[in-house]
C-alpha cells in the first residue's frame, strides 16, 4: 500500500494557477522533499497534502483511501497528517521536540 500519492493535481486561488499537473507516489518508510523556487508551489502542495487547500482537480490519497479528489475531500482533522508552519507558530518558551509534540494525543 502507498502512504501518500498525488495524481496530476492542480489548485487555484481565484485566476491565479498555483500548482498543475503535480503527481508524487510515497512509499511507507520513504522520505522525500519538495525543492524549487519561491513561488513554485511547494507550500500549496503541502497544504492541499494536508487539507487546508482543496484541488481543482487530480487527486490525492493515502493509504487505500482518496481524500481530495476535487468532489470528496477529507479534513484536515481526519488525515493524520501533522503540520509545523514555518513562521511564527512556535511556542518560542518551548524546545524544538516540545514545539513538535504539543499537538499530539496522549493516551
Amino acid at each position: 500500500m502507498t502512504a501518500l500519492t498525488l495524481e496530476n493535481i492542480r489548485v487555484s486561488y481565484g485566476e491565479t494557477l498555483a500548482v498543475q499537473d503535480v503527481s508524487l507516489r510515497v512509499e511507507p518508510g520513504e522520505v522525500h522533499a519538495l525543492l524549487g523556487a519561491s513561488g513554485a508551489g511547494k507550500t500549496t502542495i503541502l497544504r492541499a497534502i494536508a487539507g487546508f487547500e482543496r484541488v481543482d482537480s487530480g487527486r490525492i490519497s493515502m493509504g487505500s483511501g482518496c481524500v481530495d479528489d476535487g468532489q470528496r475531500w477529507t479534513p484536515p482533522e481526519r488525515r493524520n497528517v501533522g503540520v509545523v508552519f514555518q513562521d511564527y507558530a512556535l511556542f518560542p518558551h518551548l524546545s524544538v521536540a516540545r514545539n513538535v509534540a504539543f499537538g499530539m494525543k496522549h493516551p
